[in-house]
């Protein structure tokens, strides 16, 4: 046989071995599709998704016939048509974004994903470009989501977070309360944790909210043990409980730092006062004696 047969043949050996490793791979229908995910992690399908999500253009077609007062209502009516389905594009794409991280988080930290890594939570976190409470936060809202899934479909209205966080407890004991306070808040043209607050206040399904009663005047303190339950030690304390300060380190030790300079500021200048009124008051009694 000659060398050139030999090359052909070869090469032919080649490609047909090459071949059959590749039909031993589990290969997915579409190759922008991850056979490892579940379907709904799956990209979508990039001209269906650009179909779903540019929108049509405005048919000025409509405008026909009307005369140029009408067209104004019209097209106002349609941009604000616009800014609502853009506030709910927003909220829709904020709530699916909450659910499926929260949840592959929580997922994570079941398989102790930083102990994998040798990393804590916190460092974990850090990988993962977000703070180690957000972690928490994400996993949060995923679980109080869920919980509203029910409402959230029958109303058709995507909440976030911070929404969920009022609703879910409110949805757990009255499924059909909760869609009252969802109305309410809808009602007021504005969706907002606070607009459901107040609804659910407003229908008694939440304390009414304590107003804080004004502060006097500051006048002459009427004794020395009025004076020193004054001071700002008690507030200097907990500001540097151990536990908060463990927190916040991992978040920011620089602005630890800086209020635990700003606290020892001023309890410098406290003990100085301190210092001189003990001096005054031993001089009084010495003059007394």
């Amino acid at each position: 046989m000659s060398k050139k047969n030999l090359v052909a043949q070869g090469l032919e050996g080649l490609k047909a071995e090459t071949a059959q490793r590749v039909s031993r791979i589990p290969r997915a229908a579409d190759a922008n599709r991850d056979p490892a995910l579940p379907q709904q992690f799956q990209p979508a399908d990039a001209p269906a998704a650009a179909a779903a999500l540019v929108p049509p253009s405005f048919e000025t077609s409509t405008l026909d016939g009307m005369d140029q007062a009408q067209q104004v209502e019209t097209l106002e009516a349609a941009y604000w048509d616009a800014d609502r389905a853009e506030v709910r594009s927003f909220q829709l794409a904020k709530m699916r974004g909450s659910v499926l991280k929260g949840e592959l988080l929580g997922l994570l930290l079941d398989r102790r994903a930083h102990d994998h890594h040798g990393l804590t939570v916190g460092d974990y976190a850090e990988s993962l470009g977000i703070k180690r409470q957000y972690v928490y936060d994400l996993i949060g809202a995923a679980q109080d989501i869920r919980v509203l899934a029910p409402l959230i479909e029958e109303s058709a209205t995507p909440v976030v977070a911070s929404q969920a966080a009022v609703l879910a407890p409110i949805y757990k004991a009255d499924p059909e309360a909760a869609g009252l306070v969802l109305q309410a808040a809808k009602d007021t043209g504005k969706l907002s944790a606070a607009s459901l607050t107040a609804a659910a206040r407003d229908l008694g399904l939440l304390p009414a909210e304590v107003v804080p009663a004004s502060k006097p005047a500051p006048g002459t303190p009427a004794s020395l043990a009025q004076a020193a339950s004054r001071l700002a030690f008690a507030d200097a304390y907990k500001l540097l409980a151990p536990k908060r300060i463990e927190q916040l380190t991992q978040e920011d030790p620089a602005a630890v730092l800086k209020q635990a300079e700003a606290i020892e500021a001023e309890i410098t200048k406290v003990q100085r006062r301190v210092e001189a009124a003990k001096k005054a008051a031993r001089l009084a009694i010495g003059s007394e004696a």
